[in-house]
């Protein structure tokens, strides 16, 4: 079963302004250098040709990464998808689940691995005295902990969480 995590937003606008800052920006110093040296025009419009659909779709692929962030119950497995790999959480691994009201601090020093962006967070943080691993897509919210056997937590933030819930008591 698929679930799909809460999203605060998607970073296609943001990157769409992006790219238009960075279109006007490079029109604009194209402008300055072909009114200083016109016989450098030619080699100008070859460089925009080549370089704003390779910017332009750099910045569609990035601003698509959220959207293959989703997490999947199998039987006794449950899989992060994340924009880049997955992991995985068997259920015996889980000592408990529970829901609980969440937000992620605005500033952090940032770990290894650590990436925020709209519809996608994933932060290390303290919830309830435990370390916690965040995987979710709002930067505040419901959200469901998994406490870890070993003493670690993990949270998530599906749109249902009722299936997560019910998947640690499942035989």
């Amino acid at each position: 079963m698929r679930l799909l995590p809460r999203r605060d937003g998607n970073p296609k606008r943001f990157f769409l302004g992006l790219f238009a800052l960075f279109l006007l920006a490079t029109l604009g110093a194209s402008a300055v250098l072909a009114q200083e040296k016109p016989e450098s025009l030619p080699l100008l419009l070859g460089f925009l040709l080549l370089e704003l659909p390779v910017v332009g779709v750099l910045l569609y692929w990035l601003a698509g990464l959220p959207q293959r962030f989703f997490y999947e119950l199998r039987g006794p497995v449950l899989t992060f998808h994340l924009p880049f790999g997955h992991r995985s959480v068997h259920r015996s691994q889980v000592k408990e689940v529970r829901l609980l009201a969440y937000a992620l601090p605005w500033w952090s020093f940032r770990y290894k691995g650590e990436t925020s962006m709209p519809g996608y967070h994933h932060r290390r943080l303290r919830l309830e005295g435990l370390p916690v691993e965040a995987f979710v897509g709002a930067r505040r919210g419901e959200g469901v902990l998994l406490v870890l056997k070993e003493g670690k937590g993990l949270l998530l933030n599906p749109e249902d969480p009722s299936p997560l819930l019910s998947w640690k008591e499942e035989r």
